[in-house]
């Protein structure tokens, strides 16, 4: 039997409030497997935007905000 369908014949017995909170989990494993895919993106990206040359930068390099 697949995990699919021995899923399926658990969720039949299972009351609607079971089931919503069936749903919000199954929900919540999805947003985080594709969270995770965005960070490793943004990572990608920031290591592709940035060589192993970058100069080191001090507070001393950062310029006063002129007075408005």
């Amino acid at each position: 039997m697949s995990v699919m369908e021995h899923l399926e014949k658990v969720l039949e017995t299972m009351p609607d409030d079971r089931l919503r909170e069936v749903l919000h989990f199954a929900e919540f494993l999805s947003w985080r497997d594709e969270s995770a895919a965005w960070r490793a993106f943004g990572k990608t990206q920031l290591a592709n935007a940035y060589g192993p040359n970058e100069p080191e930068y001090s507070t001393a390099d950062l310029k006063k905000e002129a007075d408005v």
